[in-house]
């Protein structure tokens, strides 16, 4: 990896966020000096949602630093209402996980779930607007099924009418349940929106490791799958800012000094996110101390990367702020789901990925929706522009 993915990956965070990141991670003089500069300058009413999600973890290092501090009582109510707030959706995805074991279901916690049982191991540090659930790819249908018995339906009609669908599963990876008691849970059959398909998570599986949440077995990703996955999700732009896999990757790195390394490297080679991969781990060695090998570094900017990966990344990194921006995103990642496949069978189901994205039921609407939505992003335009 060139030069240029280190500037990649200094984008991923605003310049302003690193204060709070530093003051929340960093142990001893350094950290005490940032939560300094952050509490003298902080502004609660402008912050923003992501900088706001890190207020419990910042609150516990100000505990163990001995700090005082006026705000203290009010980062102590945020980390108790996040407390409230997991637990209500831990209980109840303990419900769903239960019930999806009974039927001969095995379930993997990712994201915000696996961090907590595996590695914060306290409910209230990384506040959470949903449990993500990964089962097999060919036990998806039992489990939608399993779900919708137990007063969880999907979020989008248009997956209720196509979710037990190939195509779904062929260009999606997870979907949205929201219970009728208003917790949320994602239910994934992929865990890379990258990497889709039915073997394509059989190593992940393979090397999971056994864990409780909420005394319900389940299982998480090896600390070496766990942080490439932090990684590559945490690149890709999003709103709000992805600012919370930096704490999830620093923690992840001090509970597993003994990871395996060469394992990171290959799943990121042989997925090809070496680049994302890459970048993301720059920027925490860069920023939060020696927790990378610096031989690890050297080894993925030695790997060959093709000039599609460089023209993928430029553009995962960016917010999608025109309908080119949207249109090349869909682009690179159906050329990824499609590379497989023969050329006259990539051109040819196109539509069906088109329909995916703009959740229609059938290639003949596909026309009169693009037009339409081009016509609204020009009316928008035209509307923002000043007299």
């Amino acid at each position: 990896m060139t030069s240029s993915g280190q500037k990649d990956a200094e984008r991923l965070l605003p310049e302003e966020q690193l204060l709070i990141l530093r003051a929340a991670l960093l142990p001893g003089p350094e950290g005490r000096a940032a939560g300094s500069a952050w509490l003298a300058q902080v502004d609660l009413e402008r912050l923003g949602r992501a900088s706001g999600r890190l207020l419990p973890l910042l609150y516990d290092r100000f505990l163990m630093d001995g700090v005082d501090h006026s705000l203290m009582p009010m980062l102590k109510g945020v980390k108790r209402h996040a407390w409230y707030r997991n637990s209500m959706l831990f209980h109840r995805a303990s419900e769903a996980i239960c019930a999806l074991g009974q039927a001969g279901i095995e379930v993997m916690a990712i994201h915000g779930a696996a961090m907590t049982a595996g590695y914060y191991h306290d409910w209230g540090i990384r506040p959470m607007e949903d449990v993500d659930l990964l089962v097999h790819h060919n036990q998806v249908n039992a489990a939608i099924e399993v779900l919708c018995r137990r007063s969880w339906k999907p979020l989008e009609p248009w997956f209720e009418r196509n979710g037990y669908s190939d195509l779904t599963r062929r260009y999606e990876d997870a979907m949205h349940f929201p219970h009728s008691s208003g917790q949320r849970l994602d239910l994934h059959w992929n865990l890379l929106p990258f990497c889709l398909g039915p073997g394509a998570d059989d190593d992940f599986w393979a090397a999971s490791k056994e864990t409780t949440l909420d005394a319900q077995p389940v299982r998480i990703p090896d600390p070496a799958d766990q942080l490439l996955h932090i990684c590559v999700q945490g690149a890709a732009w999003d709103l709000p800012a992805p600012i919370r896999w930096v704490p999830d990757a620093v923690t992840v790195l001090r509970a597993a000094p003994d990871l395996d390394w060469d394992r990171f490297l290959f799943q990121a080679r042989n997925r090809r996110l070496t680049l994302l991969a890459g970048g993301a781990l720059e920027y925490i060695r860069q920023n939060f101390g020696d927790l990378v090998p610096p031989d690890l570094l050297s080894r993925v900017r030695q790997t060959p990367v093709s000039a599609f990966d460089k023209f993928e990344l430029r553009w995962i990194l960016k917010p999608p702020t025109s309908m080119i921006g949207i249109m090349v995103k869909a682009l690179c990642r159906y050329w990824r789901l499609s590379e497989k496949m023969p050329l006259w069978k990539t051109a040819l189901s196109f539509p069906d990925f088109l329909c995916c994205q703009l959740r229609l039921d059938r290639k003949r609407q596909l026309p009169a929706d693009i037009c339409r939505r081009v016509a609204r992003r020009m009316r928008r335009r035209l509307q923002s522009q000043p007299a």
